[in-house]
């Protein structure tokens, strides 16, 4: 099975559309990810900016991610540019992660808003936040933004911040740390120690840190049926 690590950037909708605003709050304006094999190695990257139609990308953003109206002025919209990225996953069967669930909750809202079925791929998804908490023992109720979980792993941040892509990647380089328990054990150590905390048993697995998929919820096809039970 293949790994795909996720991240998206968005762009806020203006304040007046309280009917838009009333579903999600953002459109994504580029989607960023990396692949890992079955043996959690890096083997290729994804980039692509998204024409938002509800607004131009605001100054605010353009000075935190560099993404500018002009660079998406020709990019495709959200149904498109999901269709090229899940082309890029291909049908082997694949575990979608991100960091946090922001974005899984960005990409269901906004599929409800602009009436785009779901893509199959991302009806099961993991929040790898959550995850990388437990292992160090932290409550749900604290979790560590990505910055701060390299830190704790003595990793430094590689490439832009808020560059889709580049967070993709570095949130991956913790999944392929966590998969090397003696590495992980090693290098979140002195950290560890601090908070007088210890690390996941040295047995345990991914599968017994994420659970059973059959605990998640199943997504349902049906983005119009989603819609009308909002209204309701």
């Amino acid at each position: 099975m293949e790994h795909i690590f996720l991240d998206f950037e968005m762009n806020p909708i203006p304040r007046e559309n309280t009917e838009a605003r009333a579903v999600v709050l953002s459109e994504i304006i580029e989607i960023g990810a990396v692949r890992l094999d079955e043996n959690y190695q890096l083997t290729d990257r994804f980039s692509l900016h998204v024409r938002p139609v509800l607004n131009v990308v605001q100054p605010n953003i353009t000075a935190l991610t560099g993404i500018t109206q002009a660079d998406v002025e020709k990019a495709p919209m959200l149904e498109e540019a999901l269709h090229q990225f899940t082309d890029w996953i291909g049908e082997k069967p694949v575990r979608i992660y991100s960091w946090s669930n922001t974005d899984e909750k960005q990409l269901l809202r906004e599929c409800r808003l602009k009436e785009i079925e779901l893509p199959r791929q991302f009806r099961r998804w993991m929040d790898f936040q959550r995850i990388y908490t437990r292992l160090l023992g932290l409550s749900r109720r604290s979790p560590l933004s990505l910055k701060n979980a390299l830190g704790a792993s003595e990793s430094d941040f590689e490439g832009s911040q808020h560059s889709a892509v580049a967070d993709a990647e570095n949130s991956a380089s913790l999944l392929t740390l966590v998969k090397d328990r003696e590495a992980f054990a090693e290098r979140t150590k002195v950290v560890l120690e601090l908070m007088g905390k210890a690390p996941a048993p040295a047995g345990i697995t991914l599968g017994d840190l994420f659970g059973d998929f059959s605990n998640i919820r199943r997504r349902k096809p049906s983005v119009r049926k989603d819609k009308k039970k909002k209204k309701r």
